[in-house]
């Protein structure tokens, strides 16, 4: 595999990401940043995982005051919802709406169900790897490459 091959696939990965970003803002109405929540909120709830403000701030490496502010926002806008938290009666679990929930999955079609199969298909030691790769590859994206 060349260079230029892995551009090539840099490249379509980031096309196929930009077009399905544009078609989630433009059916739910949100910005880039709130997509993000968004996305984070919907993939977990898929996976059957909790989310808390303080999961949003580690994993999409927000501050707790920007994660709220943008939870505060969406709840306004009718998007996403804090439910109780049966284990901890001072924390809420951030989810999506029903309304928003459907909205996301019309708008993505079978995406999430082939990123499902694909992701489910890995074993412990591959997803570990993958997240490294991810990782580096957002890290290369944002900051630009680390010097070896």
């Amino acid at each position: 595999m060349s260079e230029i091959d892995l551009t090539a696939a840099v490249t379509r990965l980031e096309a196929a990401m930009g077009a399905l970003r544009g078609r989630l803002r433009e059916r739910l109405g949100v910005s880039g940043p709130d997509l993000t929540v968004v996305q984070f909120v919907a993939r977990s709830g898929a996976a059957e995982q909790k989310v808390r403000v303080k999961d949003l701030a580690s994993h999409l490496d927000l501050t707790g005051p920007a994660v709220t502010g943008t939870v505060d926002r969406l709840e306004r806008a009718g998007h996403l919802r804090r439910v109780p938290n049966p284990d901890d009666g001072r924390s809420r679990f951030i989810e999506l709406t029903p309304e928003t929930e459907r909205a996301y999955a019309s708008a993505m079609d079978s995406t999430n169900e082939h990123l499902h199969q694909l992701l489910s298909s890995f074993s412990d030691r591959e997803r570990a790897k993958y997240v490294q790769v991810i990782d580096r590859v957002v890290d290369a994206l944002e900051f630009g490459a680390p010097t070896p």
